[in-house]
């Protein structure tokens, strides 16, 4: 295996643990609010995280049998997501637990903007460090919506 693949297999793996653990944070965010606005909010944002998470899989599929990346329209182009069990590697295991000891809104979407700012200021680290450009593309589109996800969980912190 090329080192430029394996390079880009560990960014898919950090992305791929980074979006289940979102996934999984969202999921458990909308049961510990009785807010209808955020568990609207949480849901929606663990199905983008869930979208993220596949996208990613099947990037990390596509390099090990193909050595190619497959661009993001193809992968958009997919229908009918499963769902993902709520398991993860510990990466992002502890922020997660947080979720055991708080209620608080303010506190749950203060660990939301870290985890969601953590993924923006990844993904966009990584672009430099990959020559493929549809990986460039793949990692600037990642960036990008991660970088939403901030910006909406910093307005719901102001409207507090």
């Amino acid at each position: 295996m090329k080192e430029s693949t394996q390079k880009s297999l560990d960014i898919l793996t950090w992305g791929i643990n980074s979006e289940l653990a979102a996934y999984v944070f969202y999921k458990r965010a909308a049961e510990k609010v009785d807010n209808n606005k955020y568990i609207e909010a949480f849901e929606k944002l663990a199905g983008e995280e869930k979208d993220h998470y596949w996208t990613l899989e099947a990037e990390y599929d596509s390099l090990v049998r193909s050595e190619k990346w497959n661009s993001y329209n193809d992968l958009m182009r997919k229908s009918g997501l499963p769902e993902i069990p709520e398991e993860m590697s510990e990466t992002h295991r502890k922020r997660i637990d947080m979720l055991d000891t708080i209620s608080e809104i303010d506190k749950i979407l203060e660990i939301a903007l870290e985890l969601e700012q953590d993924a923006h200021n990844y993904y966009s680290s990584q672009i430099a460090k990959v020559d493929d450009p549809v990986a460039k593309e793949m990692l600037g589109f990642l960036a990008k919506f991660e970088l939403g996800h901030v910006n909406l969980v910093k307005k719901w912190l102001k409207e507090l």
